[in-house]
Parts: structure tokens; C-alpha cells; sequence
């Protein structure tokens, strides 16, 4: 009587030892991405302009892959026939941009991440923690959503020169 009680009880054991850990590596998933380019922000809630009814999300390894993708995809689309060599062509050299993402879900249930990207770096030693906001700076300064559900980017918004 007592060999089928422990067969039991370890069986209880090692399943719930199991579903433990298994939940526990996806809710902690490295990311890896780099740190001194990228920095992944909280959504601000408070701030209704960009997350109006918005939800924070995580980003998971595959959601950087797409984001990679639909950058890239927006950036060359947006720089394509524009003079490279024109300091007021608003092409952007997306390896000379610091990034910030912000994941969210909006109020349809989509997951999105709001990207903010700026190439000056000198005032803003709070960009790993804040998200960087100017009136102006031309080229330098730009934010665009990406929506992760329907592998899709909005409009890509590029400040005026001030």
C-alpha cells in the first residue's frame, strides 16, 4: 500500500516541479539585443498622446526578430531616392541611432511597440530609463509604431528642423 502512495507523490513532485520551471523560463526569456543601442522602456501610461488605452506587454526573442524586419523594412522604404549627402534630406543612417522601444497592447488587442530613435546623445544620459522627447532636431530625432500582430508599421514620423 505504501509503494503506489510514494509512486504517486513523486509523480506529484516531478509534474509540478516541472510546469514550475517551465513557466518560469518563459516568463524570464533572455533577450538579447544591444544594450548600447536598444533600450526597452515600460509603457508611461499617463501619457495619453501615444499609449491612449494602451496595456504594458513584454517583448518575447521572436518579436525582436520582427521588429528588426519592420524597421529595417520602414527605414529603407523611407530613405529610398533620397540624397544621402544632404544634411536636410532626412535620411536616416539607422546604425547611427540610439533606439528606445516601448511595448504595449492597444485597445483592439494588437501588440505594437512604439520606437523612438535619436542620433544625439549628448543630453540624453536618462535614455535607458525615459523616452526622449524634442520639438525639433530634423532627421536626428524620429518615432515610429510597429504592429507585432499584423507585421505592420505606421506612419514613420520624422521631426522638423527647428
Amino acid at each position: 500500500m505504501t509503494k503506489p502512495i510514494l509512486g504517486l507523490l513523486i509523480f506529484i513532485g516531478v509534474v509540478s516541479c516541472g510546469q514550475n520551471k517551465s513557466s518560469t523560463a518563459t516568463k524570464n526569456e533572455q533577450l538579447l539585443f544591444d544594450t548600447n543601442k536598444i533600450a526597452i522602456l515600460p509603457i508611461d501610461t499617463t501619457n495619453h498622446r501615444l499609449f491612449k488605452n494602451a496595456s504594458s506587454t513584454e517583448l518575447t526573442k521572436q518579436d525582436l526578430k520582427i521588429i528588426y524586419g519592420l524597421l529595417t523594412a520602414c527605414i529603407n522604404s523611407h530613405n529610398f531616392n533620397r540624397d544621402t549627402t544632404n544634411t536636410f534630406s532626412k535620411y536616416i543612417h539607422l546604425s547611427k541611432y540610439k533606439l528606445q522601444y516601448v511595448p504595449f497592447i492597444d485597445s483592439k488587442g494588437d501588440k505594437k511597440v512604439y520606437i523612438n530613435g535619436f542620433c544625439v546623445l549628448d543630453d540624453f544620459t536618462y535614455w535607458k530609463q525615459t523616452l526622449v522627447d524634442v520639438a525639433d532636431g530634423g532627421s536626428c530625432f524620429f518615432h515610429v509604431t510597429l504592429n507585432l500582430t499584423t507585421n505592420k508599421y505606421e506612419k514613420l514620423f520624422i521631426n522638423a528642423y527647428g
